[in-house]
């Protein structure tokens, strides 16, 4: 996985990229509650987001501070 930090697949396996390991606990955080969450709901929409507001708080902060751009 060059381009992604995690990914779930089809069957619900979850893979990390180690390159974000480094990057700090809020920002892998983020990318454990966000692959957690698509495993579960594959909706990157309101409810998605909402989901993600109720485990993280100010995610888009998060977001926006480090390197993701794709979530």
């Amino acid at each position: 996985m060059r381009r992604k930090y995690a990914m779930c697949s089809v069957k619900g396996t979850l893979s990390f990229n180690a390159d974000w390991i480094g990057m700090g606990r809020e920002l892998g955080d983020y990318v454990i509650v966000h692959e957690l969450l698509r495993c579960a709901v594959s909706d990157r929409g309101k409810h998605g987001k909402r989901l993600m507001r109720a485990h993280l708080g100010d995610y888009k902060g998060t977001r926006r501070s480090s390197a993701l751009k794709s979530y």
